[in-house]
């Protein structure tokens, strides 16, 4: 109580979070700084968010995220139930723990509440133990619309088999009276993990199946939450940030939202939150939703920073007409590129299945499917002539916005072909679209003015114009556009 009357007092002095503030970037600083004046300060007062206004005050201040994971396990009713039900616990706990010199001290004398809470959780959405995982209600589920109550979906699975993972790691290497207990968990996690990638995932279409209908894709996006599922295999996770890139908010609560986006916080998908935050949160949210939503977007922001990702250009939303102008011109760079590298492939002949993955890849991408046309791009990478295959596969990849992705893939391709016109100027591409403008402008100017640029006139002309676009957004911005060296 003492603890919480303190934070209470914080929060009223206007300290809540304070050296989280000030760490943040100074044009998110207000908006975060009026978002945590929103954010509940106990559990009572954040009733059905608990889940969602704990994983803010994890990223603001851990303490007090501590202290409202205490009020929410106080819940636990004789069998380990608690209210709200959300199956987050002991991945919040051990997010909590991480953030505390005494994480493991802190962990040990909550220990027998996780073990309960994770054995309420697993009875609760898969009551006959059959390892297929549920929400009870609707009223319970993060995507109402995806399935009727009752039906695995598998966002409720991630959720379920990541709190097991949670636990068994918080508790590795510990003695202690849980063992029978902590096995049966086990045993459960490896049920979901098994229907989650044997039965329901289709490697093919880069997407889930049903649990009531195997034979038809599940066409909710339930299975974004698989990003953030510790069981997920790199495959798996280059298809579904493929299809995050080209999907839209349509359909989400924005409970669902913002838990999904809290679940990657502590991942590597950043090029999935910022197609998220890019999107905004759906119309419908809560005002305590705007605040949880406000204070996860400013840390996902400063988090991209602190690990050395150059700030997005402010110039989007000042010129967008413009900008418009700027990707057409990269579009037909792209294009460009993809049509002088077919005569690369044309020189080389591959086995049947082969020719059979590149036309399913090019159907694929002209009907907007550039998430399963780069996964087969990659299939047939691993078969066939893999520079051409790649050099599609970091194509789809951009036009997709995983600029970063396709940016590894044009160095990698450069590291054997240095000279390679089309790769060079899809490199300097993928480089703006990330927001890194100077060395974008540095790349097609190189180009540019590189004396065997006149043996590709077309593209020469390309990069002089991408040059002079770039030099006038760096200006407007009030940037200096270093002149190149005499």
């Amino acid at each position: 109580m003492r603890r919480m009357e303190s934070a209470l007092s914080q929060l009223e002095d206007g300290h809540a979070g304070q050296a989280w503030l000030d760490a943040l970037p100074r044009e998110l600083r207000d908006e975060a700084q009026a978002a945590l004046r929103v954010l509940p300060a106990t559990a009572a007062a954040a009733g059905r968010d608990l889940p969602l206004v704990t994983a803010a005050w994890l990223a603001a201040e851990p303490e007090r995220a501590a202290a409202l994971l205490d009020e929410w396990l106080a819940t636990m009713d004789s069998p380990g139930g608690m209210e709200p039900f959300c199956p987050v616990v002991c991945q919040w706990v051990e997010w909590a723990a991480s953030a505390r010199a005494d994480g493991a001290a802190w962990t040990e004398r909550r220990l027998d509440a996780q073990v309960r809470c994770v054995q309420q959780e697993a009875e609760r959405a898969d009551p006959r133990g059959t390892g297929w995982p549920a929400w009870h209600s609707a009223q319970e589920a993060l995507l109402p619309g995806a399935a009727p109550a009752g039906t695995s979906t598998v966002d409720i699975a991630v959720l379920i088999s990541n709190e097991a993972a949670a636990l068994l790691r918080l508790t590795e290497g510990r003695e202690g009276p849980h063992g029978n207990a902590l096995d049966d968990i086990e045993g459960e996690q490896r049920e979901v993990d098994g229907w989650l990638r044997d039965a329901l995932w289709d490697e093919e279409e880069s997407a889930f199946r049903r649990a009531d209908a195997a034979d038809q894709l599940d066409p909710s996006p339930c299975g974004w939450f698989a990003l953030g599922w510790s069981g997920r295999t790199e495959a798996m996770a280059e298809g579904l940030r493929a299809r995050v890139a080209a999907a839209e908010r349509t359909g989400w609560t924005p409970r669902g939202w913002l838990l999904l986006f809290a679940l990657l916080l502590r991942t590597p998908h950043r090029s999935v939150l910022a197609r998220m935050r890019a999107q905004g949160l759906p119309e419908d949210a809560s005002e305590t939703e705007r605040a949880v939503w406000t204070v996860l977007t400013a840390e996902a922001e400063a988090a991209a920073r602190r690990a050395g990702v150059p700030r997005a250009v402010r110039w989007i939303d000042r010129h967008g007409l413009r900008l418009a102008l700027g990707v057409g011109i990269a579009g037909a760079v792209l294009l460009a590129g993809l049509l002088g590298w077919a005569a690369y492939h044309r020189n080389s002949q591959g086995p049947r299945d082969l020719r059979e993955l590149e036309r399913a890849a090019r159907a694929a991408s002209a009907e907007g499917r550039h998430g399963q046309a780069a996964a087969l791009y990659g299939q047939a990478a691993r078969r066939g002539p893999a520079p051409y295959f790649l050099y599609r596969q970091a194509g789809e990849w951009l036009r997709m916005g995983e600029a970063a992705a396709a940016e590894q893939a044009y160095r990698d391709l450069l590291a054997d072909r240095p000279e390679a016109p089309n790769v060079r100027l899809n490199l300097a591409l993928a480089v703006w679209r990330q927001g890194r403008r100077a060395e974008a402008l540095e790349l097609y100017r190189a180009f540019a003015e590189d004396p065997r640029a006149a043996e590709t006139p077309d593209l020469a002309a390309r990069a002089r114009l991408a040059t002079e676009l770039i030099e006038q957004q760096m200006s407007l911005d009030g940037e200096i556009v270093r002149e190149p060296a005499d």
